[in-house]
């Protein structure tokens, strides 16, 4: 760890700025910094990690915040990240977005430098890792099930029930815009598996509107504790019930997921600029994709909605119910397959083709563990055409040695 100093670099200037005007009296927070950095060939993303002492407030506990400095352009001479174009009012600056963390601290920590959890440090470099790997970008609304990972970050024994991350704006640090494009601050935000399956059945904000009404699940400035054993629907008995009320009246608010999954086709330019229909598509997902898939046929499409997939190697999967009438819809009920090179693929999913995935895929729901993949199942829209859906381990989804 080292203490932060004078920076000429515009784009660590402005992140310095905005996290002063939280904590205009820890203008040298300590930091976690790459020995190396990246761009000098490092193996660690994010060349620093800031970390301030918050008191919190009436409704959130004290606690150590996390912020990153690395996924935005730091320096804005092309030596990370591509400069952005002046001209360009809807720019962003490298990928967009910095990441947070809310901790809370230990009763018995102070605030000195020793006490610092640094498993935090790593869990970002982590994240760093596979953004920086596949160009994937994270938005407010994504949720990430990191299953044993998480974890086994926080302790070797793995002693938590906070298994799984959603991510939404942070409550403090307010996005800005530079020369060098825009960026936002995205806060992690720690939950247990049934909070997290909650998020996949409605949506991620939700799920975090409700863990800012309770202190135990980290109050309006959303702090994680690693040590809680009560999840949201314990500690708000009926919050289940109302979630299960509002999708049932509504349908889900979730229209977009980033998962683990893919898509392929025959004989298609990579880089084509123009969409172009096919006859055959085969998608890959892992088994929490698949249950998301399943769920949102009965919540989302069945209602008249549509459904994006955002994979971890920057392709994305559109599902378009026949009702649905949204702008840059290119399907329809003829040319129910529509790709766009190899980045973004268009399905319709007419009313018997929704019944046919519910009906041939219901059985995936109790499925515990990924001992019985890999499944396969074929479903055939009309003459010469169908959706061929795979589900394999997440283990398959390895990009490049980094685990998701």
């Amino acid at each position: 760890m080292t203490e932060i100093g004078d920076r000429s670099y515009v784009g660590i200037n402005n992140i310095v700025q905005a996290c002063s005007k939280i904590y205009p009296d820890q203008l040298n927070p300590t930091q976690a910094t790459s020995l190396v950095k990246y761009w000098l060939g490092g193996s660690e993303c994010l060349d620093y990690i800031s970390i301030y002492h918050n008191q919190g407030n009436d409704t959130s506990p004290t606690h150590w915040h996390y912020v990153t400095f690395g996924f935005s352009d730091l320096h804005g001479d092309g030596r990370v990240h591509k400069v952005a174009s002046k001209d360009d009012p809807d720019s962003t600056s490298g990928y967009g977005f910095e990441l947070t963390f809310r901790l809370r601290k230990a009763p018995e920590n102070s605030n000195s430098v020793q006490e610092i959890p640094l498993w935090p440090c790593k869990l970002l470099q982590y994240l760093a890792k596979y953004v920086f790997k596949t160009g994937t970008q994270f938005r407010a609304g994504h949720h990430i099930p990191f299953g044993h990972v998480l974890p086994n970050l926080y302790s070797s024994d793995g002693n938590t029930h906070i298994h799984d991350l959603l991510i939404t704006n942070d409550r403090q640090l307010k996005s800005f815009r530079t020369n060098l494009g825009s960026v936002e601050f995205l806060q992690l935000v720690g939950c247990f598996e049934n909070e997290l399956e909650a998020a996949q059945e409605c949506n991620v904000a939700q799920i975090i509107d409700l863990f800012s009404t309770n202190r135990k699940t980290g109050g309006t400035l959303l702090v994680t504790d690693m040590s809680r054993r009560e999840s949201i629907f314990d500690i708000i008995p009926n919050a289940k019930q109302m979630i299960r009320e509002k999708i049932e009246k509504e349908g889900s608010q979730l229209g977009r997921v980033l998962a683990r999954c893919s898509w392929n086709v025959e004989s298609v330019p990579p880089n084509d600029t123009h969409f172009r229909p096919v006859t055959s598509i085969d998608l890959t997902f892992d088994l929490d994709a698949a249950k998301i898939f399943l769920k949102i046929l009965r919540t989302r499409l069945r209602r008249g909605k549509w459904f994006i997939f955002d994979s971890l190697n920057n392709q994305s999967i559109c599902f378009i119910s026949i009702a649905a009438n949204n702008q840059g819809i290119m399907v329809d009920s003829i040319q129910q397959i529509m790709i766009l090179g190899m980045r973004e693929a268009q399905i319709m999913l007419l009313p018997d083709h929704i019944d046919l995935c519910t009906d041939l895929m219901s059985h995936i729901s109790d499925i515990k563990d990924e001992q019985t993949l890999p499944l396969r199942y074929e479903i055939p829209f009309h003459t010469n055409t169908k959706m061929i859906i795979s589900i394999i381990s997440s283990n398959e989804f390895n990009h490049d040695g980094v685990e998701y």
